[in-house]
């Protein structure tokens, strides 16, 4: 078992600490440095596939094969692509008397 304390977070928060398991014994420090990289890297992984099936919109359609899921993956990315691009046009044919929309953040 490695434990890993959190020296300082921000406004003086008091972290638990995080607690990895790793089967194997005399490790060195390399040894835990690695470890404590692989999990950072599946941390961000996790969260990075949990955005996916959220803004793709995964979590609420019930697609039964592989290929309704790539099929809608791609329209979902192609919609999108498609409102990025058409973003300018709204902005520049706004209507008269409406306030023009902010500008866009990238």
């Amino acid at each position: 078992m490695i434990r890993l304390n959190v020296d300082h977070l921000p406004g003086d928060l008091d972290a638990p600490p995080v607690w990895l398991w790793f089967l194997a014994t005399g490790a060195t420090p390399a040894d835990v440095d690695f470890v404590w990289s692989c999990y950072l890297r599946r941390f961000d992984l996790e969260h990075t596939f949990r955005l996916f099936k959220q803004s793709l919109g995964w979590t609420r359609l019930r697609l039964r094969n592989p290929q309704s899921a790539d099929r809608w993956t791609l329209l979902v990315i192609v919609a999108h692509t498609q409102l990025r691009l058409a973003a300018p046009l709204a902005t520049a044919s706004a209507s008269p008397g409406r306030r023009p929309p902010a500008p866009a953040r990238r």
